[in-house]
């Protein structure tokens, strides 16, 4: 697991622990109060990466995300980011 950051765009913020993450999306635990279809900034602290992304699943206290832009596997930090958590191309998994 990697810590995170969520931003909504009504200012909210929420701590967030990333638990898969792909170029396409990602998986995060956290109490934040979010819907369906709305769009957040997801930061990961670790590397100091913002990405945009939408949010499509909510269960159990968990949400999956797609991001509206691929990330780019050649940007320092991010492939290794990938190889740690397992994930590579496989979109983010309900749970």
């Amino acid at each position: 697991m990697f810590g995170g950051v969520v931003y909504d765009d009504a200012d909210g913020k929420w701590i967030c622990s990333i638990i898969e993450f792909s170029t396409l999306g990602a998986r995060i635990k956290t109490d934040a109060s979010l819907e369906i279809g709305g769009l957040v900034n997801l930061k990961i602290n670790k590397y100091n990466d913002l990405r945009r992304a939408q949010v499509i699943w909510i269960k159990d206290g968990q949400i999956g995300f797609r991001f509206l832009v691929k990330v780019d596997e050649t940007k320092k930090g991010i492939s290794s980011l990938l190889k740690l958590s397992g994930s590579g191309l496989k979109p983010p998994r309900l749970s």
